[in-house]
């Protein structure tokens, strides 16, 4: 019998060896990796590596191993930032806990913050769970984490792709401000967000303030300096909290629709479809003065243009409160309900214009009685009683009340009383001069010598602001508006006036998170300002005003740059806000409606009741803004129609052959001549001959001219002769920045604004298919001009 100890090893006994040594080498690596404090994060499509200072060290695309985590550059997870100073302290070390989902950094300071990790199928999230000691850690910032992708950024959403792969930051909360932290208010700027842009691509950027604790901060873009700032309770630096991610640049949309709706983001939904993504979301608007009166014009206007939304531009008496302008509106809000009530059983939309934050002087947050959360820039104390008639008050400081360059309205508050000075003497004893007792309304008494004598905060448009308790209470009273009324569409106008909380980019988002949330109806909404929390609630952002040229002058540079900003950064293509005057001319909106086509963008009809009554065009221009709006909305215009309408240069006509399903694109045939007077021989004809041709058929003669020379340059006594037979006299003077259109049997010179400065009737020609030729002459008044003449005929 064999002895069972010396049986001999098989090829199986060797292979369970073999596995048994590759185990304990795995034990034995892992044991390794983990005294390196180093790991790797992954979604299905994205891969993260930290190493053990807390440093990433990888960004990697997992399809195919292409590495975005630019190396030259630190990358540390999360660092501390003194608000004082603008270096950040970055972390000695890591550990890290798998089991547990955390990752504790330390710090030279002593400080120890943990932070909570989960790997989610399409992102990862990391979250502040613990601070120690908390006092110090004034600010936190996540990252910079520099991404090495050349293609397009959208900062404000904060998301760098090209045309393989896309990383993006998500700020998870309100506290989290997606951006860098560059000022001790905390505002992120203007246009930015998550992202800022870089030579090599982008860095990713967030950070979360302590406000629970008082300080002093340099606010609305360093205005108010050393601002005394209120603290918020609880509101630390603990449960900030990002997501990253990377996929398809298709797949970006989705994900982070899946992050709002996983992480408790706002997620605004129109007729049940995620507002991102709805096909009409850049729908143009009508923007008007309907009155219980004049409403059901105005709606058949706005049904005639085929919008579904009229929007009140001003219908406030006061801002704060939000009470209605009595002769508009003699029911209050039981009468403005009547009227979204009927709109609405039309499938029209109805809106009301404000100013965010900004609080009129008379609104009951200030007068008769201010209340005490109107925000102070700062603050001295009486260094003497006064009694209700002094016209100068001594008081501890010249501080706060010397800021010349941004102080409007020069008031003050001392216990009820608002007081309005000249001006601050610049020695001690300092004494507000020149004062104007009981201002705004509010009652005039005598102070004692200690009491506060506080800065109000104002601004150009003569407006006062609530610190941050009493902004929630503006809020809520917009709220109460809105679900009285059931208005659902607002614009978050002068969005930046939250920032006189001094709570920065942190107090926008919350004023337009309690205004959304709290509003009962779905609320379509628009801003002057961009951020990166707000754009989960933002519908669209419609900049672009009428106000300072004419109809295709006024911004209209700014409104197509803007295009590449919308689209990079997933917002809706929106041209702005443009008037309607009654002497707006039918190319001038096809104009228009034609950059929309060109760039899918849509845009505000601003016009008043006069306006559309009194515009000769009125129903054209409506119908021609359906025709449009439902060819660009249906994606009709080709790729290769779109490149041609971006050209200014070019004009076209739309044509509707089947209503609503067909249309005929035409461009209009310019041709532009320059007169210039120049010195003939005695007897021999001044006027200028030109030739042009007809391409399309029999159509009216028209004309645009203009003139460039001096300020003071000016023609008259203007003909024009067509085709050797029928001839224009113009009698009428035409000046530098004029413009004067012959068309439609009129005659129309408007100024540069647009404004309309004559029109009358004129007889104008019939041109036939073929060649023409005019021949064109003036009076040369001021200046030695040229006068640019444009011939527009109906093109193929």
């Amino acid at each position: 019998m064999k002895n069972p100890k010396k049986i001999k090893t098989s090829m199986f006994t060797k292979t369970v060896k073999w596995n048994v040594y590759a185990i304990v080498l795995c034990i034995a690596l892992t044991t390794i990796a983990c005294s390196e404090k180093e790991i790797v994060l992954s979604t299905e499509s994205f891969q993260i590596h930290i190493d053990k200072n807390g440093n990433l060290q990888s960004l990697k695309d997992i399809s195919n191993g292409t590495e975005f985590l630019k190396k030259d550059q630190s990358a540390p997870l999360l660092a501390i930032r003194d608000l004082s100073d603008t270096i950040n302290q970055l972390p000695l070390s890591a550990d890290f806990n798998k089991k547990e989902a955390t990752i504790s950094l330390n710090f030279k300071s002593g400080v120890k913050i943990d932070v909570a990790f989960k790997e989610k199928e399409h992102y990862v999230t990391f979250e502040v769970i613990s601070v120690a000691p908390q006092e110090k850690v004034p600010a936190i910032v996540w990252g910079s984490y520099p991404v090495n992708i050349e293609g397009v950024v959208g900062e404000v959403v904060g998301v760098a792709r090209n045309q393989n792969f896309a990383i993006g930051l998500q700020a998870l909360n309100l506290k989290t401000t997606g951006g860098e932290l560059t000022n001790n208010a905390g505002e992120a700027g203007g246009r930015k967000g998550a992202a800022t842009k870089t030579d090599f691509g982008c860095t990713l950027n967030a950070f979360t303030i302590d406000r629970s604790v008082e300080r002093t901060a340099n606010v609305w873009a360093n205005h108010f300096k050393n601002m005394p700032v209120k603290p918020i309770e609880g509101e630390t630096v603990v449960g900030s909290k990002i997501a990253l991610f990377g996929c398809h640049p298709e797949a970006v949309l989705e994900t982070i629709g899946t992050i709002e709706e996983a992480e408790g983001l706002p997620h605004p939904l129109v007729d049940g479809q995620w507002i991102k993504t709805h096909p009409e979301r850049s729908k143009a608007y009508l923007i008007t003065t309907f009155t219980e009166d004049n409403f059901d014009e105005l709606l058949e206007f706005t049904k005639k243009a085929g919008m579904n939304a009229i929007y009140h531009g001003h219908p406030f008496k006061n801002w704060g409160a939000f009470d209605l302008i009595p002769d508009q509106f003699p029911n209050g809000r039981a009468g403005m309900k009547a009227l979204v009530e009927k709109a609405n059983a039309q499938g029209v939309r109805v809106g009301a214009h404000t100013l965010t934050t900004f609080t009129t002087p008379n609104d009951p947050f200030v007068t008769p009685v201010p209340n005490s959360g109107l925000v102070f820039t700062g603050q001295g104390t009486l260094t003497g009683d006064i009694d209700p008639i002094s016209t100068e008050i001594l008081v501890s400081t010249n501080a706060y009340f010397n800021n010349e360059e941004f102080n409007w309205m020069h008031t003050v508050k001392i216990g009820d009383e608002l007081i309005r000075y000249r001006t601050v003497s610049k020695e001690a004893p300092y004494k507000l001069l020149d004062c104007e007792r009981g201002a705004f309304g509010t009652e005039s008494s005598g102070h004692q010598k200690g009491d506060v004598v506080g800065k109000l905060l104002d601004h150009p448009y003569k407006v006062f602001f609530p610190d941050f308790e009493l902004q929630k209470e503006m809020a809520q009273n917009m709220i109460d508006f809105f679900n009285e009324t059931g208005i659902t569409q607002m614009d978050f106008d002068g969005h930046e006036g939250a920032l006189a909380t001094g709570q920065g980019t942190y107090s926008m988002d919350d004023f337009a998170k309690r205004v959304f949330e709290g509003t009962q109806k779905n609320l379509v909404n628009g801003s002057s300002r961009t951020t990166h929390y707000y754009w989960h609630i933002n519908h669209y952002i419609n900049w672009g005003e009428p106000w300072y040229g004419g109809f295709r002058q006024s911004q209209s540079e700014y409104r197509f740059k803007n295009q590449p900003f919308l689209e990079a950064n997933y917002l809706p293509n929106m041209l702005g806000w443009f008037s309607l005057r009654p002497h707006t001319t039918i190319a001038d909106i096809e104009w228009m409606l034609a950059r929309g086509a060109a760039y899918n963008a849509g845009f505000a009809l601003s016009a008043n009741p006069d306006a559309l009554r009194n515009n000769p065009n009125t129903n054209t221009i409506l119908d021609l803004i359906r025709i449009w709006e439902k060819a660009r909305l249906s994606g009709a215009f080709t790729d290769k129609q779109k490149q041609q309408l971006k050209d200014l240069s070019k004009e076209f006509h739309l044509e509707e052959t089947i209503r609503d399903k067909e249309w005929k694109l035409m461009m209009f045939q310019d041709y532009d001549f320059v007169f210039e007077k120049i010195e003939v021989q005695p007897g021999q004809p001044t006027y200028a001959e030109w030739k042009y041709t007809n391409e399309t058929g029999e159509q009216p003669f028209k004309a645009f001219i203009t003139l460039d020379g001096e300020k003071d340059a000016a023609v008259s006594d203007i003909t024009i002769e067509v085709s050797n037979h029928a001839s224009i006299s113009i009698p009428e003077k035409l000046e530098q920045g004029q413009e004067l259109i012959l068309e439609n049997n009129k005659l129309v010179i408007s100024d540069a604004k647009g404004k309309l400065i004559k029109e009358r009737n004129i007889e104008l020609p019939v041109q036939g298919n073929g060649g023409h030729s005019i021949q064109f002459d003036c009076k040369i008044k001021n200046g030695n001009p040229k006068v640019k003449v444009k011939i527009r005929l109906d093109g193929k």
